[in-house]
């Protein structure tokens, strides 16, 4: 088991793969999304002028079918380290490829998970890249469970939680696709209920869901590949008042 409340600069599998089976209870995460790979973009391109994929070449820039099965097997190692109550909070979203949506269903259903929940989280805003649309301002957050009756409070109060999240996405970091502390923050209290459990992100970028945690008293774990944005997620922590390690 690796050292608890660390973010390890490493590929997301090998970090998986470092984890014995069923010690994590809760995993929150958004992966890259494969927009090079999935539309073409030229590389040495940016997207919208703020998110510059060059940086990731081998986790944007994908054979679509590769990324999905890449999705598959990362799935399936979040399965297997994590606890038969445990839950994992996928964020993604629908994606279009030649006039047509390519869901996360098309990889979800060949992973072992129960899919509990589909929230919708409301970004408020967004970019009409292609002016052939609707504006798209939402994302999708999967509740993936392995069993009918995962860790969560039940109280009053989260039943009348309804499973649109309005949250503004976060703006101003250094980091091109960072999702607002809200996010976890409406997630993490509900499963721990007031207990030290450990939040697993895979994709830790800039360090959100470890912030998160340590400030509702958790244990957390993280992977990151590169090491500027591990340096980031550290000096995030540390000006919140919490000592990385």
């Amino acid at each position: 088991m690796l050292e608890l409340n660390k973010i390890y600069c490493i590929d997301v599998l090998e970090g998986l793969k470092q984890l014995d089976d069923k010690t994590i209870d809760l995993i929150i995460t958004s992966p890259p999304y494969n927009k090079v790979g999935l539309n073409g973009i030229q590389k040495g391109k940016k997207w919208n002028k703020t998110i510059d994929y060059n940086n990731d070449p081998n986790n944007d820039n994908m054979n679509e079918e590769d990324y999905q099965k890449w999705q598959i097997e990362i799935l399936k190692e979040c399965y297997r380290v994590l606890k038969k109550d445990g839950s994992m909070f996928y964020n993604h979203k629908n994606r279009i490829h030649k006039g047509e949506i390519i869901s996360p269903y098309k990889w979800l259903f060949d992973t072992p998970f129960k899919i509990r929940q589909e929230i919708i989280w409301d970004r408020g805003s967004g970019q009409n890249v292609n002016r052939c649309r609707y504006i798209p301002t939402t994302e999708l957050i999967f509740w993936l469970t392995k069993t009918e009756r995962p860790r969560f409070d039940r109280s009053r109060d989260t039943m009348f939680k309804n499973e649109v999240w309005k949250f503004r996405f976060e703006k101003g970091t250094e980091h091109p696709a960072p999702f607002p502390i809200e996010l976890p923050n409406n997630i993490i209290p509900n499963i721990s209920q007031g207990e030290k459990i450990t939040v697993l992100d895979p994709f830790m970028g800039s360090g959100t869901v470890a912030l998160s945690a340590k400030q509702h008293g958790c244990n957390y774990i993280g992977f990151e590949k590169f090491q500027k944005y591990v340096d980031i997620a550290n000096k995030k922590m540390s000006y919140n008042g919490i000592s990385p390690s």
